[in-house]
């Protein structure tokens, strides 16, 4: 169970999730957290902003530089030189390159060699993906805590996380979580003690949002060029192996758009029609459409590895 003491009663408390992971930097650890929540919840900016308290706190430089969408560019920048101890990394929608049906794949090999063996590092790693079970199950065995978007207050500008720490018992197979416990010093020689069961996150600086949002774009404008492409490659090898001639007739934008948002949320139409703000039915619908000219969503997996 995570705890945060706080002994001196003149002290300024602060943030207690921020305290708990630096003292976990502190211990020689790693800080492994999932935040889930739904698509446009405020996973993303929670996490930037999180990550902006813990480098005013300890000093380690956090930039644009330090979030990532891929698996390689998150391997490239563990394995470089330029983190310090105690550094924070963002792994937007990982689920992307490393998803469940993945499994046996050589990244998720690779992934979760990359995760066991970068402790002593004592990075803060966060990863941001709509729900935790898109990843599989080694990958989320090495989970220490989980931040869940819950709501949003417009009128503060904060986003409202289940902030909890995570444990996975091998013998029951069964995942524990826990809420972080807080323990201070009164002015006498008692102690109070209270769980923290919310956490109000604000916006992150306008510059770190600014720099994000247009690190996103470029991101996802490049993947659905390569979903282009591999739906090109896939083609032209079924016309090989079955030899035939004729071509596959092309996919409307509608129908591309559709088939790209459930390959990113794993054939999920709910969370694909929340993704492009449509009506689950015209999702079905569109689907349906790309089906009778021999595409599928299944065909876009592995793009971005």
């Amino acid at each position: 169970m995570g705890m945060v003491v706080y002994k001196d009663p003149k002290s300024k408390q602060g943030n207690s999730w921020v305290h708990y992971l630096l003292s976990r930097i502190k211990q020689n650890k790693n800080n492994l957290v999932a935040v889930t929540g739904k698509t446009g919840s405020g996973k993303t900016w929670s996490a930037v902003a999180i990550c902006e308290m813990i480098s005013e706190e300890n000093g380690a430089p956090f930039g644009i530089e330090n979030i990532v969408f891929s698996l390689k560019d998150l391997m490239a920048l563990v394995n470089s030189d330029k983190l310090k101890k105690g550094s924070c990394i963002i792994f937007d929608e990982p689920q992307v390159s490393i998803s469940s049906k993945e499994f046996q794949s050589e990244a998720n090999k690779v992934f979760n060699y990359l995760l066991t063996t970068f402790r002593h590092r004592n990075l803060t790693l966060f990863f941001c993906t709509p729900f935790e079970d898109l990843l599989d199950l080694s990958t989320r065995k090495l989970f220490h805590a989980k931040f869940t978007t819950t709501s949003i207050d417009r009128n503060n500008n904060k986003v409202m996380i289940r902030p909890v720490t995570v444990e996975y018992n091998s013998n029951k197979r069964k995942f524990y979580e826990k809420f972080l416990r807080i323990i201070c010093k009164e002015s006498g020689e008692g102690y109070t003690k209270r769980v923290l069961k919310s956490w109000g996150v604000g916006k992150p600086s306008p510059e770190m949002i600014k720099l994000y949002e247009e690190k996103k774009l470029d991101f996802t404008t490049n993947l659905n060029k390569e979903l282009e492409e591999r739906l090109g490659h896939h083609d032209y090898a079924k016309k090989k192996k079955y030899k035939i001639k004729d071509e596959r007739r092309t996919l409307t934008e509608k129908q591309e758009r559709v088939l790209v948002a459930l390959a990113e949320h794993n054939g999920n139409v709910k969370q694909a029609s929340e993704s492009l703000k449509m009506n689950s039915r015209l999702v079905y619908f569109h689907q349906e459409q790309a089906r009778k000219k021999d595409y599928d969503w299944k065909e876009l997996m592995k793009v971005s590895v």
